[in-house]
């Protein structure tokens, strides 16, 4: 699979430019090449043939996409669907994740959009608009996919921290935005001399070593903590690997554990906060939430386009633990499932 350095370079210059959306663009184009990298040559084969050509096949390229047309009519619909609010929660305090459905949050996105793509891999398009309702879809599947593995994507205290004023060393910002964008800005510049590409290996290279055997296991769903009230379930329930429940509430925890936890407007966000999140106090938190959220894209997306015979040990159901320390492949594969009819 080849890198797209200067991709993710353009996503700098853009987040310095403050046109930070959702999860950010740079954190969304992270994502996309972290999937890239786990796709099978099928999987990436089949998606580059859904995306236009403008895209080249790359996830990394279609994902910040939803945030670019929110303004638009036509997608008026998609705009609630980027996170999901918690009554009842207050972070730091307590942080309280009771999923019920609504039809418009981030988990009811990616059962839509997962559903949107099981149908068309049942029933290929027929028509222009078809082929564009595809294309849509995978293009919010891989968005939203970035979007619920970001900790203030699933708290809606202070609209998700967007009325958390914070400071970042001179500069006035918010909670929000910091865990956006500006946390993996100072990361790459940092301790990675502003290369991007190496901000990026270095997160395959502890995704496939330092991380494990965890990272042998971010695959892994528990259908008890997935099942719920979910309209889309006649089609998304055979997937073994979407969890948009189960992830948004270890999400959730995690904005008692770190992102609010003793939230000062006076403070310093770019000092000792930054090191706890991104150093290895924490086992570099946020390169390891990117790279969660781009390991289980690629799962999907190959459990979907490409269900072959287990790349791992017989009888080892993927995403589980194996009995020795099992690193993540290069491409992650499922069992090889028979043919059902999925509802529209």
């Amino acid at each position: 699979m080849r890198l797209s350095p200067t991709l993710i370079a353009a996503a700098l210059t853009l987040f310095s430019a403050n046109t930070v959306h959702g999860y950010g663009i740079l954190g969304h184009t992270l994502t996309g090449q972290v999937a890239q990298r786990f796709l099978t040559p099928e999987t990436a084969k089949q998606v580059k043939e859904i995306l236009s050509p403008y895209y080249d096949g790359l996830l990394s390229k279609a994902a910040p996409w939803p945030d670019t047309i929110k303004g638009q009519a036509k997608y008026r619909w998609a705009s609630i669907l980027h996170y999901v609010n918690t009554p009842g929660d207050n972070p730091p305090d307590s942080c309280h994740f009771e999923y019920k459905y609504s039809g418009a949050d981030v988990v009811n996105g990616l059962f839509n959009m997962t559903s949107q793509l099981q149908h068309y891999k049942a029933s290929p398009p027929a028509t222009p608009e078809e082929k564009s309702a595809r294309e849509d879809a995978l293009r919010f599947f891989v968005h939203f996919m970035g979007d619920v593995h970001q900790p203030l994507h699933n708290s809606g205290k202070a609209r998700g921290g967007n009325d958390a004023p914070a400071k970042w060393g001179r500069a006035r910002t918010n909670l929000h935005r910091i865990w956006d964008g500006q946390l993996i800005l100072k990361d790459i510049k940092d301790r990675f001399d502003n290369n991007p590409k190496a901000y990026l290996d270095n997160m395959i290279d502890m995704a496939r070593g330092r991380w494990q055997p965890e990272a042998a296991n971010w695959t892994y769903c528990d259908p008890d903590q997935n099942q719920g009230d979910n309209p889309w379930s006649s089609s998304t329930t055979p997937l073994e690997h979407l969890c948009p429940m189960e992830w948004s509430r270890t999400m959730n925890q995690l904005d008692c554990a770190f992102v609010w936890k003793d939230y000062d407007q006076t403070r310093d966000y770019s000092l000792e906060y930054f090191e706890k999140v991104t150093g290895p106090e924490n086992e570099f938190l946020v390169q390891r939430l990117i790279a969660q959220s781009g390991v289980r894209m690629a799962a999907i997306l190959n459990e979907i386009y490409d269900p072959p015979t287990p790349t791992f040990s017989e009888g080892h159901h993927c995403g589980e633990q194996a009995s020795h320390e099992m690193p993540v492949p290069e491409s992650v594969r499922f069992v090889k499932q028979g043919p059902r009819r999925l509802d529209n």
